[in-house]
């Protein structure tokens, strides 16, 4: 009984001399015409964190990815082929698009068997996308960067982000920079199969 008393109360020192997180609320992205700009072309996926079962199994199958969002004939949506090494099998998506919510910042990603909700988050760094995935009451956040690996800060930020969020570190998923999939170059529109499909008006 002693020693449960005296490992509660070394447990309690250890809270009391941590320095407290600097959290500060996320922070939505505004999207305008020159966001939408700046968005194009490739980026690499380098870590996600969530508190749904299903996507956390998901993030463990992801052993790296990149992706290449394009523009679209269809105003406020990005065509998508991502690049994914899934253990050790390459996969390539090229069947998917994503529409954007200027007013909230939302973007939808539409797959070729569901769809997923996250909101552009701002962040320090111009070369970094953070997502805030919006998934019933889960919550979840990804980053990915326009270089194949993430700085000191964009991974410090990160984890600050994560942790504020109350995201546990067994919820939280890095991506691995050896073994990337063969590199795709940006293809030509035409040869996206993806049909996009515009919500019924009214």
């Amino acid at each position: 009984m002693a020693l449960a008393f005296i490992a509660i109360i070394l447990g309690l020192a250890h809270l009391l001399t941590a320095k407290p997180l600097d959290c500060e609320p996320l922070v939505p992205e505004t999207i305008d015409n020159t966001t939408m700009t700046k968005l194009l072309g490739k980026w690499f996926y380098h870590a996600g964190a969530s508190q749904h079962p299903r996507t956390i199994q998901e993030l463990e199958l992801i052993k790296n990815a990149y992706y290449f969002l394009y523009p679209s004939s269809h105003q406020d949506t990005f065509l998508v082929t991502e690049v994914m090494r899934l253990k050790d099998n390459c996969v390539v998506n090229n069947s998917s698009y994503i529409s954007v919510i200027r007013d909230n910042s939302t973007m939808t990603l539409h797959g070729p068997n569901e769809s997923s909700v996250a909101q552009l988050i701002k962040s320090s760094s111009g070369d970094t996308m953070t997502l805030y995935h919006i998934d019933g009451t889960h919550r979840g956040l990804s980053v990915s960067a326009r270089a194949q690996n993430l700085s000191t800060e964009q991974l410090e930020e990160f984890k600050t982000q994560v942790a504020c969020l109350g995201l546990k570190e067994e919820e939280t998923f890095y991506a691995s920079d050896k073994d990337l999939c063969p590199m795709e170059e940006e293809r030509d529109d035409k040869k996206h199969s993806v049909e996009v499909v515009e919500p019924p008006l009214g």
